[in-house]
């Protein structure tokens, strides 16, 4: 959840948790809703480790809403779990590879 947490506030300005929750939901991350209550614990942890800050929002019609943005550091964390991203989705690839070749009666490319 947290990185894309992260991301959607990167790509976004300061937005709501509720904002965020459907966000994620479109970026098919998992098979499954994402749970609200995690998303508001994530953006909680962030804040105290100082990659997000919140302030309340007092716009629009409603009661006041509590908004999130993205900080220099919460941009560098970001940072550091694309590269991470990066290299689950390499891996993941290369296991595909392997899958096919196998179930193709193939040697796997790393046993050529």
């Amino acid at each position: 959840m947290e990185p894309a947490a992260l991301f959607l506030l990167a790509t976004r300005r300061a937005t709501h948790g509720y904002d965020i929750i459907a966000r994620a939901n479109e970026l098919y991350l998992t098979d499954s809703a994402i749970d609200a209550a995690a998303v508001y614990r994530t953006l909680r942890d962030l804040e105290d480790q100082g990659c997000v800050r919140s302030a309340w929002s007092t716009e629009g019609a409603g009661p006041a809403r509590r908004v999130y943005e993205i900080t220099d550091p919460g941009r560098q964390r970001l940072a550091a779990w694309v590269t991470v991203i990066e290299r689950r989705a390499a891996n993941m690839q290369q296991f595909v590879q392997q899958y096919r070749a196998s179930s193709a009666g193939e040697a796997p490319p790393d046993a050529r």
